[in-house]
């Protein structure tokens, strides 16, 4: 065990430049390729950007546009670039999710729902979190976790303060076990795609080699939250005048729905066509149809079959576009700070910092959970394949597989990290700002950082038993 603390120390070591040798500081900055006046202009354009969504003294969607917007003024991307850099299939995925669960809700089926929920659990706040957070990994696990926390943050907002209590907590736990239950499979987050399209690992060697270090991330986070929250979800039995609370809250949200008028076609329009879009995601590795193609297939479908029942021009309106913009501002400064090579660079140091397979794991690990939480871990997993490519073939003989799952755990986990760390965490925070729950980036990252460092921790441990 005193092996695998000193090999954490020695990865510490490798990534935070307070603590990085002066020698290597030198060979880094030697072989950086980031030397042309235009590489510090973006990377100072991006850091002055995140300080600013950080803080947030305007719409965090109007400073990645001016982001993006001063990569193409400055030069450091052409517009085609810039372009060419926005990830359109992320966009336009969500953009027909808002879509799709926005018309479901028309036909009252969630706040049918929200009742049903309101009932089982009694108003019990223990209960709400556990079942919330339970069905958020699960679902993560074998849908898109952006899908997911579109599904279930607003149902979520609508319970919790209905029956009086605050939902950040349980948003805040929705985002973490969306990202632990996408770093789970094949399909449940983007990095996992990346990785399964260029190994050729199948869904199910995804699930083996991983369900242990997530099974273990989501017990103690669940643990951690229970001890934390402990007065929050303390039991109301305690309590008559509680108990007589949280009854009259769920008899306020079930008169609430009683007022919601339901048309039996319509809502049987809606499950049919969730329920086969659901399937379509399930089945995406068989049929080979893009997952924005199966939401918007599936919006268009119930806008068409209950056409009576839906306005398209309501439901246009209720899209999310400041979120939509947000990401393509981001994506397109994402996009500048890889042109600069900075990602490469980190690459090649990894590759030559040392042959020991566990010191390499560790490294990926961190390194990947660390850039994870600043910028979008799409460009990076890109980058790191080739990478890991490269150090197989200096290790022959040797199997390196562990490696593959080094890089998963970190990219997935370490966007837990901040509220720009992941797409289901800026989704989620933006769906609780559009119904009154302002969610700030120091806020969330004050409760989500010290976890994803647990996280990773864990996952150093798993690392060291395997390899």
């Amino acid at each position: 065990m005193s092996c695998f603390f000193r090999w954490l120390s020695l990865t510490f070591c490798g990534f935070f430049p307070s603590v990085v040798f002066a020698s290597e500081v030198s060979q880094i900055h030697e072989t950086m390729a980031i030397s042309s006046s235009l590489s510090f202009v973006a990377l100072a354009i991006f850091a002055i950007a995140f300080v600013l969504i950080i803080f947030e003294p305007f719409e965090k969607s109007v400073i990645a546009l001016m982001g993006g917007i001063l990569m193409i003024l400055t030069g450091v991307l052409t517009a085609q670039e810039a372009i060419a850099v926005i990830e359109f299939e992320t966009i336009l995925l969500l953009l027909g999710m808002m879509l799709l669960v926005h018309m479901a809700s028309e036909s009252g089926i969630l706040s049918w729902l929200n009742v049903r929920i309101a009932e089982f659990t009694r108003g019990s706040p223990l209960a709400i979190f556990l079942l919330f957070s339970v069905i958020t990994g699960v679902f993560s696990a074998f849908l898109d976790n952006v899908t997911t926390v579109i599904l279930i943050v607003p149902l979520t907002i609508e319970l919790l303060r209905g029956m009086g209590r605050d939902p950040k907590p349980y948003i805040f736990a929705e985002i973490i076990f969306s990202n632990i239950g996408g770093a789970l499979t094949l399909v449940g987050d983007p990095p996992n795609i990346i990785i399964g399209g260029a190994t050729g690992f199948s869904f199910l060697d995804f699930v083996l080699n991983l369900w242990i270090p997530i099974s273990l991330t989501a017990v103690t986070f669940l643990a951690i939250m229970l001890f934390r929250k402990r007065k929050d979800f303390k039991s109301l039995s305690g309590s008559l005048i509680e108990l007589h609370l949280a009854a009259l809250l769920i008899e306020k949200i079930k008169h609430k729905f009683l007022k919601t008028t339901l048309h039996r076609g319509f809502v049987i329009n809606v499950l049919i066509i969730l329920s086969l879009t659901i399937l379509g995601f399930f089945l995406q590795e068989v049929i080979h149809i893009p997952a924005f193609v199966m939401a918007f297939t599936g919006a268009v479908l119930l806008a068409i079959v209950s056409s009576r029942q839906i306005d398209i021009h309501h439901a246009f309106g209720s899209v999310e576009w400041s979120t939509l913009f947000f990401f393509a501002g981001l994506f397109i400064m994402v996009g500048a700070v890889e042109k600069t090579g900075i990602l490469d660079v980190l690459s090649d140091w990894m590759v030559n910092s040392t042959d020991n397979l566990l010191y390499l794991a560790l490294l990926i690990l961190w390194i990947s959970g660390i850039v994870s939480m600043i910028l979008d871990n799409i460009p990076f997993v890109t980058v790191m394949i080739p990478v890991i490519f490269g150090i197989q073939t200096q290790m022959p003989g040797v199997d390196t597989e562990i490696l593959w799952w080094s890089l998963s755990l970190g990219a997935c986990l370490g966007g837990n990290g901040t509220l720009v760390g992941a797409s289901a965490n800026v989704v989620a925070g933006n769906l609780a700002q559009k119904h009154g729950v302002k969610v700030t980036f120091l806020e969330y990252t004050k409760f989500a950082l010290p976890f994803t460092i647990l996280s990773l921790v864990i996952c150093s441990g798993y690392l060291y038993f395997v390899v």
